[in-house]
């Protein structure tokens, strides 16, 4: 199924200017174009655009996601790179959990404090 850059943005929830953004930065694409010039974002383009997005929304900089993205097109040859980058960023993940966990317990403490009674 071939998709507009409109339906794309509306099921994604992302602007159609960064889709634009990220066929310019190397993301995705190149993308086929109507006899009119308008980009046809295949079924293949919105999985690897749902993928993106997740690892934008997890922190992952855009270079690391174009060097995914490159691994990708390179193929199977490039799973264990790929497993690798993946690993690195999870771990990245768990750390700014364990810092937010604490972070939690600290805001958790002082709202004890401020709730308790004063004597």
């Amino acid at each position: 199924m071939d998709y507009s850059i409109k339906e794309i943005s509306e099921r994604l929830r992302i602007p159609a200017s960064t889709l634009r953004y990220y066929e310019k930065r190397g993301l995705i694409g190149p993308l086929r174009r109507s006899a009119g010039q308008v980009r046809v974002f295949s079924e293949e383009d919105l999985k690897l655009l749902q993928i993106i997005q997740c690892l934008k929304r997890t922190g992952m900089p855009v270079e690391e996601i174009r060097e995914f993205v490159g691994l990708i097109r390179q193929g199977d040859a490039t799973l264990e790179q790929r497993t690798a980058l993946f690993e690195h960023h999870k771990a990245q993940i768990e750390h700014q959990i364990e810092q937010l966990q604490e972070n939690l317990a600290v805001l958790e403490r002082k709202m004890k404090l401020f709730n308790t009674p004063a004597k």
